[in-house]
C-alpha cells in the first residue's frame, strides 16, 4: 500500500470534503492515552516546550536549505518547496517544510531537543479547483520522551488519528537523515519506507 506524505494526503482529504473558512481550535489532552504521567505533568511539559520553542526561534542558528520538487517516479501531483534544516553548533534543534502544489501550501515545523522531537507545528491552506473553499488549519503536537503529550487541532476537518500521527513522526525521523535535495523530495512526494 502506497502511504502519501501529511500534505499530499490532507489534500486528498479537502478535495473531497468541504471545510469551514474560520477555522476554530479545539483541544484534546492525549496524556492519559499515551503516556503513564499524571495529568497534573501536562502543564510542565507543555511550559518546557514552549520555551524551547521561544529559545530556538530567538538564537542566531546555522542554517542549511534544499529546494525540492516532486519526485516523477512515483506518480507525485506536482509540488515542491524548500526544506532547512537549523542547528545550533553541531545539534539539530528545528526543520521547516515549506511547499506547496495546485491545491494549497504548506509551513510545517519540527523541533528538537537532546535529538528528540518535542513539537510539530502545521500551518497549511488547501482549496483550489477541487474544493473551491478554502480550508486553513494550524495543528500543533507536543511530545515528551518520544510520547505524543498533547494535540490542539484546528476545528476544519483535519484531524490526525493516532496513525497518522505515528506517519509523521516516521517520515520526520527520515527527513533528519535525508540531508540532500534528492532524498527529501522522495520522502516527501512518494514517502518509501526506508
Amino acid at each position: 500500500m502506497k502511504i502519501l506524505p501529511v500534505p499530499v494526503f490532507v489534500a486528498v482529504i479537502l478535495g473531497c470534503t468541504s471545510a469551514p473558512k474560520q477555522p476554530t481550535i479545539a483541544t484534546t489532552d492525549s496524556l492519559a492515552a499515551h503516556i503513564n504521567a499524571p495529568a497534573s505533568d501536562t502543564a510542565g511539559i507543555i511550559q518546557h516546550i514552549k520555551a524551547l520553542y521561544t529559545t530556538i526561534n530567538n538564537e542566531k542558528l546555522t542554517q542549511k536549505s534544499f529546494e525540492w520538487e516532486a519526485d516523477t517516479t512515483c506518480e507525485a501531483p506536482p509540488m515542491g518547496g524548500t526544506f532547512t534544516y537549523f542547528y545550533n553548533g553541531n545539534e539539530l534543534v528545528k526543520m521547516l517544510n515549506a511547499g506547496g502544489e495546485d491545491h494549497g501550501s504548506w509551513k510545517e515545523e519540527y523541533y528538537f531537543n537532546k535529538n528528540q522531537l518535542v513539537f510539530i507545528y502545521q500551518n497549511n491552506t488547501y482549496g483550489g479547483a477541487a474544493n473551491p473553499d478554502e480550508a486553513s488549519y494550524q495543528n500543533r503536537y507536543y511530545f515528551s520522551n518520544n510520547q505524543l503529550v498533547k494535540k490542539i487541532e484546528s476545528n476544519s476537518g483535519v484531524q490526525l488519528d493516532t496513525h497518522a500521527i505515528r506517519d509523521l513522526v516516521q517520515t520526520i525521523s527520515r527527513l533528519k537523515n535525508a540531508g540532500n535535495s534528492a532524498a527529501i523530495a522522495r520522502i516527501l512526494s512518494c514517502n518509501p519506507a526506508e
